[in-house]
């Protein structure tokens, strides 16, 4: 499972990072064998020309180096974050929605986030907006304690919607503040949360939910 819950911190539920990727953007590829020799002894960056001959080798097109980022500079629930390389065709209008496009990412591996990264990894993806890979955090869902409650319950639909990843930078927030009362609780028995939500008649079960992965 990629998304789950602190049993300790219910506001703090874990994406697994590498799942993500894999999730989002498939398999790896397998580099020649010189490019990954240099790339586990220094930043994707300075292999930069290099890589750029292997992608117009791999799909007959030029490629730019297009967006650079670390997800420690953003809010993220990774079990451990990672600085990503976007390679896109030079004539593509906009890489998000691309075809042929390459991502690279290169792990943290603990510690201070500026420095201790992992060899690179290279991946092909079609379509980044819809693989999930730009969405790093966990959205929830809340249903029904018991069988006998309505899981069809109006409000607690609405409240799902909110809940979602997308609808909000952060779905934890939106829970927050939909509690009636005191802070989620966690069930041995149930395996996960269990709280009281505005104008829902009955208790219910939290779950955190991954991204939708589009591959």
């Amino acid at each position: 499972m990629t998304a789950t819950a602190d049993q300790r911190f219910w506001d703090c539920p874990t994406l697994e990072a590498t799942e993500h990727l894999e999730n989002s953007l498939g398999k790896p590829l397998t580099l020649p064998e010189s490019l990954q020799e240099k790339l586990g002894m220094t930043w994707a960056t300075e292999c930069e020309e290099a890589m750029l001959r292997l992608f117009a080798r791999l799909t007959h097109q030029q490629y730019e180096h297009v967006h650079r980022d670390n997800t420690y500079n953003s809010e993220n629930s990774f079990d451990h974050n990672f600085v990503f390389s976007v390679f896109a065709p030079v004539d593509c209008s906009d890489w998000l929605y691309a075809d042929d496009v390459f991502v690279v990412v290169e792990p943290h591996l603990g510690g201070d986030v500026r420095g201790n990264y992992g060899d690179a990894v290279v991946y092909r993806v079609d379509n980044i907006a819809e693989s999930g890979f730009l969405d790093w955090v966990c959205g929830w869902w809340a249903e029904p304690i018991a069988a006998d409650y309505d899981s069809e319950w109006p409000e607690l639909q609405r409240l799902n919607e909110r809940f979602e990843i997308g609808y909000s930078s952060w779905p934890t927030g939106e829970v927050q503040s939909a509690l009636a009362s005191k802070e989620p609780a966690w069930s041995e028995a149930h395996g996960c949360y269990v709280a009281r939500l505005e104008d829902v008649p009955f208790p219910v079960k939290l779950h955190p939910t991954e991204p939708y992965y589009g591959l």
